[in-house]
C-alpha cells in the first residue's frame, strides 16, 4: 500500500476495548447495588470513548467503533433497570445516548468502507481524494454531538443519575439481585427467539435478529453473576459467536450499499471498474456469507439453545 493511502488502513495500535463484564457486582447485592456500579461502568466508558471518537478517530478507527458499542451498553442497562429511574430522566438519557449513537454511526459505515479499500489495491487518486474528503464530512456529526455532549455536562448528568439509583433502596431496589436477574433476562430472550424463528431470508430479518442478538448479550454482561458459570462461559460464547457472524454479513451488506450509491455517481473511467470491482467482491461475500449462515442456523439448532436459555429464565 503506498503512503497516501495509509489512512484507510487498519490501525496498527492495539486499543484495549473495555471489559465486557462489570467489577464488583454479585448476586448477593441489591438491585439498587447493581444497578448504580453496572450504570456507572457503562457511562464511564461512554465518557471515555467520546473525546478519542470526537479528535481522533483518524489515529485510530476504533474509537469510534468503541463508542458506538458504549453506547449501545449504557442504553441496555438504563433499560435493564428502568424501574429504579424517574420516567422523566429516563426519556431524557436515552434520548441523549441516541444522540450519540446516530452521531457516530455514519462515521462507523465509513470506516467500515475504508477497510474494505484497503484491501482493494491501488485507488484512483480522485477516488482517494473524495474518500478523504468523505470521512471528514461524516466526521463532523461526531465533533458536533461531542460539543453538545461537553456544553451540557452530560458526565455529571450521568453521576447524578447514578447516585440517584444507588439511594434507591425501596421497592424494587432493596430486592436481591438473585431474585430479578430473571425478570431482566425473560423478555430479551422471548424477543430475541421471536426474531431467530422468523423467516431469515430476508436482509430485514437479519438485520432484527442482530439487533436483538446485541441486546441479549448486553444483558446477558448484566445478569450473568445471578446464574452459575456455564451462562458466562458456554452459552453467552454462543451468543457472541452469531452477533460476529451476522455483524460480518453487516459489514459486507453496508459497504456494498455504499459502494452501490457511488458507483452511479463516478464519470472516470479507471474509478468505476476499480468501484464495480469492489461491488462484485462485496456482493459476492454477502450472498456467500448469508447461504453459509442460513445454512448451519437450522431450527434443530434454535430449538436446542432455546433449551439451553430455559434453565435462566
Amino acid at each position: 500500500m503506498t503512503e497516501e493511502n495509509t489512512f484507510i488502513a487498519e490501525p496498527t495500535q492495539v486499543i484495549p476495548a473495555d471489559n465486557n463484564w462489570v467489577e464488583g457486582i454479585s448476586s448477593s447485592q441489591s438491585v439498587c447495588e447493581v444497578a448504580s456500579r453496572v450504570l456507572d461502568a457503562r457511562f464511564k466508558a461512554v465518557c471515555r470513548w467520546f473525546p478519542l471518537a470526537a479528535d481522533d478517530s483518524t489515529e485510530n478507527i476504533e474509537y469510534v467503533h468503541q463508542l458506538r458499542l458504549s453506547v449501545r451498553r449504557a442504553v441496555e442497562a438504563a433499560r435493564v433497570f428502568s424501574g429504579l429511574i424517574e420516567e422523566a430522566g429516563y426519556g431524557e438519557l436515552r434520548e441523549r445516548l441516541r444522540r450519540i449513537r446516530l452521531a457516530a454511526d455514519e462515521a462507523r459505515n465509513w470506516d467500515v468502507l475504508c477497510g474494505r479499500l484497503s484491501h482493494g489495491g491501488n485507488i484512483p487518486a480522485n477516488l482517494l481524494k473524495q474518500i478523504k474528503a468523505g470521512r471528514r464530512k461524516v466526521q463532523e456529526p461526531v465533533v458536533a454531538a461531542y460539543q453538545v455532549y461537553k456544553s451540557e455536562t452530560y458526565g455529571e448528568k450521568f453521576d447524578k443519575l447514578v447516585q440517584d439509583v444507588e439511594s434507591h433502596r425501596y421497592g424494587e431496589g432493596k430486592r436481591r439481585f438473585v431474585r430479578q436477574a430473571r425478570k431482566y433476562l425473560r423478555p430479551v430472550v422471548k424477543k430475541f427467539f421471536k426474531a431467530a424463528e422468523a423467516d431469515l431470508t430476508t436482509d430485514e430479518s437479519l438485520h432484527a435478529l442482530r439487533i436483538r442478538t446485541k441486546k441479549l448479550g448486553y444483558t446477558m454482561e448484566i445478569v450473568s453473576v445471578a446464574f452459575n458459570p456455564a451462562f458466562r462461559k458456554k452459552l453467552y460464547p454462543q451468543v457472541m459467536l452469531l452477533q460476529t457472524l451476522l455483524g460480518t454479513m453487516n459489514d459486507h451488506a453496508t459497504a456494498k450499499s455504499l459502494f452501490g450509491d457511488w458507483l452511479p455517481k463516478s464519470e472516470d473511467v479507471e474509478e468505476k471498474a476499480f468501484l464495480e470491482g469492489l461491488l462484485l467482491a462485496e456482493e459476492q461475500a454477502t450472498d456467500d456469507l448469508k447461504a453459509g449462515f442460513l445454512a448451519v442456523w437450522t431450527p434443530k439448532v434454535v430449538s436446542h439453545l432455546k433449551r439451553r436459555f430455559r434453565a435462566y429464565h
